[in-house]
């Protein structure tokens, strides 16, 4: 569950952004008749499907011993516009995996986000965004819940785009409290249209985490308390820059820089990712789309203690391919292949494997 207290700083936080929006918003809608105002867009998505699993529970210790996985998926995405120079969105993800045998595996995952945009002139915006994700497992060996809300302020000057966000973050790790955070955070970012179909993007990230835990120190091979009351303290950085071609063929290149500087022992770490990702259409009305990512670690200190380590595959070297094909009217068909393991440079032997055939549909409001 979300402590009271996250809660009303998260979505408090978020629900005031979103009304102060919505009034700035309303006069605009105001001076325009009725009949000018169009309905919502909207569009929704579901997906069913069969996988396999070699590595249901993430262990390190791999043995290779896979379970049958039942997948869906739906999701939901609405906008609408309240005038000219005004509009908000929502958006909803849910989906649930169950497994044949380690059912302490089982979990379901829901994600929702919205967003209030409000133009002063083609040069100016500002949006308001909050987001919420929550994931709870059968075994609850890595339920969590994560959340945030965030104000952006982008001006525009010819082909470049600039923004900067400023708002707050927190994840609750619901085995182990301590391993909570919240924090506020800060990102700065740049998009260049070099022509119409290819972009650069640059952007700088900071949070600042302060953990319901305590920051420890290591004396002869001992972990102790640094120090009466003192609790953990970690400022996270994150450089990246990304080519993006959308054409024909969409394809993505992209490099990250993350550092991590903490007051507790084991927890500061340099990572550097590079990952791609392309789509190409096929004979046959196939789509091909796979991306990679390789990841280079180096810890500062002997060993990481984060229990949270293990929750997401976003510090893992990965290979995810996928061939789909549409069937009948809304409805596609697809096979997807991917391969994880352990980034280079950390002192672990993880790897999982997946195979996974699904079907899906996609509906839009057709104008």
């Amino acid at each position: 569950m979300i402590k009271p207290e996250k809660w009303q700083i998260g979505g408090g936080f978020g629900l005031l952004i979103f009304a102060a929006f919505y009034l700035l918003a309303a006069p605009a809608a105001a001076q325009q008749p009725e009949s000018a105002i169009e309905g919502p867009d909207w569009s929704t998505m579901l997906r069913l499907g069969m996988e396999y699993d070699d590595n249901p529970l993430r262990s390190d210790e791999y043995d290779g011993g896979g379970d049958a996985v039942m997948r869906y998926l739906v999701g939901a995405d609405l906008s609408q516009a309240l005038g000219e120079g005004s509009q908000v969105s929502a958006t909803l993800r849910h989906g649930g995996k169950f497994f044949r045998n380690q059912r302490e595996a089982n979990a379901l995952v829901t994600q929702v986000g919205g967003s209030a945009n409000w133009w002063a002139h083609h040069r100016l915006s500002l949006r308001g965004m909050v987001d919420l994700k929550d994931r709870t497992e059968w075994g609850r060996d890595r339920d969590y819940t994560r959340g945030g809300a965030a104000l952006r302020l982008a001006s525009r000057a010819g082909p470049v785009r600039f923004w900067a966000d400023g708002g707050w973050r927190y994840f609750t790790f619901k085995p182990t409290p301590s391993s909570s955070y919240r924090g506020p955070m800060t990102q700065l970012g740049a998009r260049w249209m070099i022509r119409g179909d290819l972009a650069l993007d640059a952007n700088w990230t900071h949070l600042w985490r302060n953990y319901d835990g305590i920051a420890w120190r290591v004396r002869d091979d001992r972990f102790i308390p640094r120090g009466e009351g003192v609790h953990r303290r970690d400022s996270f950085h994150q450089w990246g820059v990304s080519l993006r071609y959308q054409d024909r063929i969409n394809a993505r290149l992209g490099y990250n820089y993350a550092y991590n500087r903490s007051n507790s022992y084991g927890q500061g770490l340099r990572r550097h990712s590079l990952a791609a990702r392309v789509t190409v259409p096929l004979p046959w009305d196939l789509f091909l789309s796979a991306r990679g990512e390789l990841q280079r670690a180096r810890y500062e200190d002997a060993f990481q203690i984060d229990e949270t380590f293990r929750l997401d595959e976003d510090h893992r070297n990965a290979l995810v391919a996928a061939i789909s094909r549409p069937i009948a009217g809304p409805w596609e068909v697809e096979l997807r292949y991917g391969i994880f393991a352990h980034e280079f440079g950390a002192d672990r032997d993880y790897r999982r494997q997946i195979i996974a055939l699904s079907i899906g549909a996609y509906l839009e409001r057709d104008d």
